[in-house]
């Protein structure tokens, strides 16, 4: 079992990853164990809120949001559906990486 700072240093970490992510550069992310290509589409970032529009290779696009309350909680993804505006939550990101 993790400790809560070895929990918040990872989710840290992922958020780490966040920083440096360019509009178009390809990524790789996992949610719920299973691996999505993709490419950044927007980033949005505000002082305690951390949004990424990725888009997919299929045409799909996914929301990677995480925001700050105390320690930046775990990044949440939801698949977009944009005829109706909804979001489909898929899970919470486990791994994020530049391909």
């Amino acid at each position: 079992m993790m400790s809560a700072t070895e929990s918040c240093h990872e989710v840290s970490d992922l958020v780490d990853a966040f920083v440096g992510l360019k509009i178009e550069d390809p990524l790789r992310i996992t949610v719920s164990d299973v691996s999505i290509d993709c490419h950044v589409h927007d980033i949005d970032r505000t002082n305690d809120r951390f949004t990424l529009l990725l888009e997919t290779f299929s045409g799909d696009y996914l929301r990677v949001e995480t925001q700050w309350a105390r320690g930046w909680l775990d990044p949440q993804v939801d698949r977009l559906k944009p005829v109706a505006e909804e979001r489909q939550p898929l899970g919470e990101l486990q791994g994020i990486e530049l391909t």
